[in-house]
């Protein structure tokens, strides 16, 4: 569009030229809707296309430059659909609201009613109003669709809608941005730190549009009293018992205030849906926060973040098809200068955080280290800061150098886990994949040599591999031995112990809370399951009956060898089974070759809490949970695995 001549974009007709009441958000207004802007005056808006001089970038006051992508936005649909006025700003009529109405979305002439509530009445949030707009989801009902930003396979051609689909995410993370002018109460002497960006409290109740809130400020002591595991599964929206389980976390609990003021935080993850995850940001009140996301699965909604100032949006490239930036990491950054991480098996997507079975690690407190202190300082006795330090020194990028010195700065001494990860590329040494997991077996796993056959090996994933023709080629080969490995036991003495894959059957994924849908996570195809008959001599169900977890499809990925309540370590991680994730020997050079980006977490007894095994039963002091029934239950006869196709 020529911009070069405001003034050719003056508003008319008798129904344009009318006064036109003020809109009640006013400088707050995150409207995106041209039905919205034609209803509505915005004096602030009109105020700086007033002062534009038609070329250039519009002269937004520095007040408002942290909503500075927002405003350019609304500024062009202004322009764009003729809709400004000059001087119109001294023509509104300035009647707010009354007290109680429905807050609009700009649907129809009236406006849309923006409305609110569980369960399956609940309304959409539209962002775009009537019927070309693309709802931007939040609430209840048997799917408890969370907020959405827009599927980009579902726009309307028209221009209208487009518009609205691309930027619908701001219509939640944008919501009352001018409150960071000023600083949150108690904060004292720290607004001078130029780099300091205030907590925005959000407008709105999350209790409105997300399907299970929990109170707030009780995670720091939900999170003590899981010591010293750590261990947490997301909340099933279907499941109400669920929600107050001690070891249940939802996303805006990982951004509880109880933890700590956010300062900067680094999401590294396969998928992200940014309307989701933009929304969970702003209900916790860190809308303007530094985020930076490392993303593998592209899609047209993350090039719109593009436009936001405090995000940082990197794709990260993979050497072949085969390989994915699976990692699913958190690194929460403290403005006291102290961080957690988090390790986890969720995508950040609403449906992830929905009614599937989640796993994940939340890390304690590492405490900023003294001035003077170097930097490998603060070091755990799993050397856990070392080899996160190793894990984002090898994506090489730029964006991470402020996050690698967030690491370096702090205290690790109080992780008690294993990292264990992959990183693409062929590796003699023992630090990545499947190397990695044998390596720390045969240092602290307790199994006795000879009752290594009574300890199973479950090996629980939400997608299967192609392992050939031959269970022993791979899968009862190479995985088994590294993951069957134990203190004192010399690998090839050792008699593997049996393998029991857990993963949902047809039946399974058909009584789930969402029906079919519910296998949408386990993309494990025919064609491969065509060619490997025999793995369902290994295959147990998905059963979840202690925790409530049954009808939760388990996106989870989770290793353990465990006997009469006991079990002798415990691995969740991203990783599936499959040679890509974990790494398979090549045979010209013996490099375990590795395809993909994925990160998990080792609990140990001996290092966890000093013993030599877990114990698992309900009411045993510092018992760990594990979401899933054990022993396992085998499929029967008449069952086979969910395979994918069944959705297309």
């Amino acid at each position: 569009m020529n911009r070069s001549n405001k003034r050719m974009s003056r508003m008319d007709g008798p129904e344009l030229k009318r006064v036109r009441k003020e809109c009640s958000y006013g400088v707050a207004c995150y409207r995106l809707n041209p039905a919205h802007l034609r209803e509505y005056s915005h004096p602030h808006l009109e105020a700086i296309l007033d002062e534009w001089d038609g070329n250039g970038s519009f002269p937004i006051p520095e007040q408002m430059s942290l909503q500075r992508s927002l405003l350019t936005d609304q500024l062009n649909i202004l322009l764009e659909k003729k809709l400004y006025e000059p001087g119109a700003a001294d023509n509104a009529e300035r009647a707010p609201a009354a007290a109680g109405e429905p807050l609009r979305a700009g649907g129809g002439a009236a406006g849309e009613p923006l409305r609110a509530g569980g369960g399956a009445a609940v309304e959409p949030l539209r962002a775009g109003g009537g019927a070309a707009g693309e709802p931007l989801r939040a609430g209840g009902g048997a799917a408890g669709e969370a907020l959405r930003a827009g599927d980009s396979t579902q726009r309307s051609d028209s221009n209208d809608s487009e518009k609205n689909t691309l930027k619908s995410d701001k219509a939640i993370a944008g919501t009352s941005r001018e409150k960071s002018e000023s600083p949150a109460p108690g904060l004292g002497a720290r607004i001078r730190d130029p780099e300091y960006r205030p907590v925005v409290p959000p407008t709105r109740r999350a209790e409105a549009y997300l399907p299970v809130v929990r109170p707030r400020g009780l995670m720091r002591a939900k999170h003590e009293a899981a010591a010293p595991h750590h261990v947490f599964y997301t909340a099933i929206s279907a499941a109400p018992r669920t929600h107050a389980q001690p070891y249940s976390v939802t996303f805006l609990e990982l951004l509880d205030e109880s933890l700590g003021e956010l300062r900067s935080s680094l999401q590294l993850n396969f998928m992200v849906e940014p309307g989701w995850l933009l929304a969970q940001y702003y209900f916790a009140g860190y809308s303007a926060k530094k985020l930076t996301i490392l993303y593998g699965e592209e899609c047209d909604d993350m090039r719109q973040l593009a436009g936001k100032p405090h995000v940082d949006a990197v794709r990260v490239r993979m050497a072949t098809p085969f390989g994915k930036h699976h990692t699913k990491l958190m690194l929460l950054c403290y403005e006291d200068g102290s961080l957690r991480v988090v390790v986890s098996t969720a995508n950040l997507y609403h449906d992830d955080w929905d009614n599937r079975t989640q796993g994940l690690w939340l890390s304690p407190r590492c405490a900023p280290l003294p001035a003077a202190a170097p930097a490998h300082a603060g070091e755990a006795r799993t050397r856990f800061k070392r080899d996160l330090l190793r894990y984002l020194a090898h994506y090489r990028l730029p964006q991470l150098a402020h996050y690698v010195e967030r690491v370096q700065r702090c205290d690790f001494s109080a992780v008690n886990v294993f990292l264990v990860a992959s990183v693409p590329g062929s590796h003699r040494d023992l630090e990545w994949g499947l190397a990695r997991v044998g390596a720390l077996l045969r240092q602290h796993c307790a199994v006795p040599p000879a009752a290594g056959r009574a300890w199973p090996l479950v090996a629980q994933a939400s997608s299967l591999g192609s392992y050939g023709p031959d269970p022993k080629l791979w899968l009862c080969g190479e995985f088994l031995q590294q993951f069957s490995a134990s203190a004192g036991t010399p690998p090839p003495l050792a008699p593997p112990p049996p393998l029991q894959l857990l993963y949902p059957s047809l039946q399974n994924v058909q009584r789930s809370h969402d029906g079919l849908l519910g296998g949408g996570c386990l993309p494990y195809a025919r064609a491969a399951h065509d060619k490997q008959r025999w793995l369902l001599d290994y295959l147990y169900q998905w059963r979840a009956e202690a925790t409530g977890r049954s009808r939760a499809m388990p996106h989870i990925k989770s290793y353990v060898r465990a006997r009469d309540s006991r079990a002798a370590f415990y691995l969740l991680t991203s990783a599936n089974v499959s040679k890509a994730a974990w790494g398979a020997r090549t045979k010209r050079d013996n490099a375990l070759r590795l395809l993909s980006y994925e990160a998990g977490v080792l609990l140990l007894p001996r290092v966890t809490i000093n013993e030599d095994f877990f114990s698992l039963e309900e009411g045993a002091a510092q018992r760990l949970v594990i979401p899933y029934d054990l022993p396992p239950t085998k499929y029967s006869p008449d069952m086979t695995p969910w395979l994918s196709d069944a959705l297309c």
